[in-house]
């Protein structure tokens, strides 16, 4: 049984492997009817799900993969996502940040928290999360980018041009210019 579980796992990550979503799903639905304590199961179906844009299924079984493994971090960070895409913010945001708090470093959870604020409204938020990656990373090209451009809508034109560019480093800006290098 427990053989052909992960049988089924190993085969449907090759079909993963060449985004092949069918028949992966249709192995890890054959493990669901062995077992329903296989994490890699749901997880896995919660990724194709996620994939398929079928977010309250993807949600419903990452919540299941998380049960079963309360601290795996990519099943949190990916349940945050999903939340994020059906506009359950709060809820988004909470689970964000229990994969800082299990991944203090975990520059993903802290993009997808300043890109929630940011989408609020709440720039001065925003700003600390981008400041907070910066920190950790500071050629973070994502977080260069959306923090320059956050400054620039809040009229710090001079920073935010020197922070896009400190993430570009395809483009110098200058007083008065663009320069492509």
């Amino acid at each position: 049984m427990i053989e052909e579980i992960q049988k089924n796992i190993d085969n449907a990550q090759q079909f993963l492997k060449n985004k092949d979503l069918i028949n992966a799903e249709t192995l890890l639905k054959k493990n669901l009817k062995i077992s329903k304590d296989s994490f890699e199961t749901f997880f896995l179906l919660g990724f194709i799900y996620g994939t398929k844009k079928n977010f309250n299924e993807a949600i419903s079984n990452l919540e299941k993969a998380i049960s079963l493994k309360p601290n795996h971090i990519n099943s949190i960070l990916n349940l945050a996502i999903m939340l994020k895409k059906i506009d359950k913010i709060e809820k988004s945001i909470e689970y964000f940040k229990k994969v800082i708090n299990l991944d203090e470093k975990n520059l993903e959870a802290y993009c997808g928290i300043a890109d929630i604020y940011e989408y609020k409204g709440e720039l001065k938020e925003a700003e600390k999360f981008y400041q907070k990656i910066l920190y950790i990373d500071n050629s973070h090209h994502i977080a260069n980018h959306r923090y320059g451009k956050l400054l620039l809508k809040v009229n710090q034109h001079d920073k935010g041009l020197k922070i896009i560019e400190k993430g570009s480093g395809m483009i110098k800006f200058r007083k008065g210019d663009i320069n492509i290098v």
